[in-house]
């Protein structure tokens, strides 16, 4: 059970999302059982619903309710207020880690590709690792990134390739580097490392709408065609 869940600030939050539309109409919108949507609505439900509804519901919401604003109600993030954005000046708290992860997470429920969470091994850098069932990718890494100074990134990029070179990668895993910052992605798309043999991306999130704003592929194995650089492009 998710310790931070208030089922009674997420029911309230989903009842200003709704405004006049008809609960119903509402349920039907974010593919939920009208059934369910009661259990929402009047703070029955045991676990918060999964970050891909949430993303929903806030894609149909009324009244200025957020999709921050649901994710914190929903105890997937356990402080934050309005005004925070997904800067971090030298670290990733937990707070920012749980909004990327959830942004991530909605974006690839939407790529039509089945996949299952890995647990989080310590050992690596990733921040999140998923299974993918079927296909020329198995697994799919991503590392989130902190905005800083330049110099900053510029350190960061070359202290990631690095570790890059002893990490047990195969060639159908793909690992993606995850930022806010626009800086912070050119950055990475202009200095594609050459002597690196593994499917590599880095992912533009906006900070306001917790979306992704683009990819940009850095670097592609032998095993993996133009075409599934199309299918597994968030």
């Amino acid at each position: 059970m998710n310790q931070f869940y208030n089922k009674e600030e997420f029911a309230a939050l989903v009842l200003r999302a709704v405004g006049n539309t008809k609960k119903k109409e509402f349920a039907s919108l974010i593919e939920v059982t009208p059934e369910y949507f009661s259990r929402i609505v009047n703070s029955k439900l045991a676990n918060p619903p999964s970050v891909q509804k949430i993303q929903l519901i806030a894609n149909h919401a009324s009244n200025g309710v957020t999709y921050a604003q649901l994710l914190t109600a929903a105890g997937y993030a356990s402080s934050m207020d309005d005004t925070v954005t997904l800067d971090a000046p030298d670290t990733l708290t937990e707070t920012v880690k749980k909004f990327m992860q959830g942004t991530i997470l909605t974006a690839l429920s939407s790529l039509g590709v089945p996949f299952t969470m890995e647990q989080e091994k310590k050992d690596t850098n990733y921040h999140v690792s998923v299974s993918l069932s079927s296909g020329s990718v198995t697994k799919w890494h991503f590392i989130f990134l902190y905005n800083a100074s330049m110099e900053l990134m510029s350190s960061q990029l070359s202290l990631l390739y690095s570790r890059l070179i002893f990490e047990n990668v195969t060639e159908t895993e793909k690992i993606s580097f995850v930022t806010s910052s626009k800086e912070e992605f050119d950055l990475y798309t202009k200095k594609k490392p050459s002597n690196l043999n593994l499917n590599l991306s880095v992912i533009l999130i906006d900070e306001k709408s917790l979306t992704i704003q683009k990819e940009s592929w850095l670097h592609s194995t032998s095993s993996i065609s133009t075409e599934d650089i199309s299918k597994y492009t968030l």
